[in-house]
């Protein structure tokens, strides 16, 4: 793993920005386990790369380039997952937070100074703006093949969450027992404006169509004729009149 010296004088390959600079809750650990990884970047643009980018199944680090992501973790939740303890609930600072969603491991901390993360005392709160999922539509947690959120009684299960996460680590499983489902607000938008997109076309398709039934066609040709009909009639009559001028002008009377 990259040491903290050399990860801190790096930057960020989304923003440019020294690693330094990046508030820790959204500051992203890739594979900390690895010795050839274990490199940081910003935790928004790298969930946004791995689950919005059309690249496949597989991502490999944006900062070797060459390992394949796995686990995720933010700058507060790297060292207690490497060291494996497990926390209290008295543990305020060091609370974290894992599961797993799509082929990535998450580990997330609920402790954060940073403006744009909201709720953090709450874990759900915590999942839901990290990885950009509506905790209250469409969200769904999976324990053991059981779905623990929704809960039916409209308990919180944040403390539940957190008690599962804790045991996962203290024994070091390779994969989180939590399972998050659900679509991130970015790719519901993309599919209501591929929706609306599509649905414009068909009904330029559908107009077009409608232009080509018979009854539209000998309504569109019965107006014609008559448009022409009441046209050629106006022009003769014109002509008529100008020509009646030219052959009969007005005579005046001589005062």
């Amino acid at each position: 793993m990259t040491t903290s010296s050399s990860a801190d004088a790096t930057l960020c390959p989304y923003t440019l920005k020294p690693i330094s600079s990046i508030d820790k809750s959204e500051l992203a650990v890739i594979n900390p386990e690895e010795s050839e990884c274990g490199h940081k970047c910003s935790l928004p643009h790298l969930i946004s790369y791995i689950h919005d980018a059309s690249a496949g199944s597989t991502h490999s680090c944006p900062v070797c380039l060459q390992s394949k992501v796995t686990v995720v973790c933010d700058g507060n939740a790297a060292d207690r997952v490497l060291r494996g303890e497990p926390h209290g609930e008295n543990d305020a600072q060091e609370r974290v937070v894992c599961l797993r969603y799509g082929p990535i491991h998450y580990y997330l901390s609920l402790q954060s100074t940073s403006s744009r993360i909201t709720a953090t005392s709450c874990a759900l709160s915590r999942i839901g703006v990290v990885l950009g999922v509506d905790i209250k539509h469409g969200m769904k947690i999976i324990h053991n093949g059981k779905i623990i959120y929704p809960d039916k009684t409209n308990n919180d299960v944040s403390e539940k969450i957190l008690s599962i996460s804790s045991l996962d680590i203290a024994k070091k499983r390779k994969k989180p027992s939590l399972v998050v489902i659900g679509i991130r607000k970015r790719q519901l938008y993309s599919q209501g404006s591929k929706s609306n997109a599509a649905a414009g076309v068909q009904g330029v398709i559908f107009a077009i169509v409608g232009m080509l039934t018979p009854r539209a066609l000998w309504s569109n040709m019965s107006w014609g004729i008559g448009w022409t009909i009441n046209t050629t009639k106006s022009l003769l009559g014109a002509l008529y009149l100008f020509a009646k001028s030219m052959l009969y002008p007005p005579q005046h009377r001589d005062e």
